[in-house]
């Protein structure tokens, strides 16, 4: 199966659903109340395991979408 610009674009949308859902899964349930804030001053922040899984998820997804552009030319 060839990886036609297509193809791409889907893994990329696919890749940025799922990054953009890991990024905001932490804020959303800190906003719900689901997960306790720190105290102020603590110096810890959203930035979970989760969320850089997002972060990384959604890096590649706009390195996956500027790939298939580039193809489509």
């Amino acid at each position: 199966m060839a990886l036609t610009p297509e193809v791409l674009s889907l893994v990329a949308l696919g890749l940025g659903l799922v990054g953009f859902a890991c990024l905001a899964g932490p804020v959303l349930m800190r906003l719900f109340g689901r997960a306790p804030a720190e105290p102020l001053g603590s110096g810890k922040s959203l930035r979970s395991p989760l969320w850089w899984a997002g972060f990384i998820l959604t890096i590649a997804a706009i390195f996956l979408q500027r790939l298939a552009s580039q193809q489509g030319g």
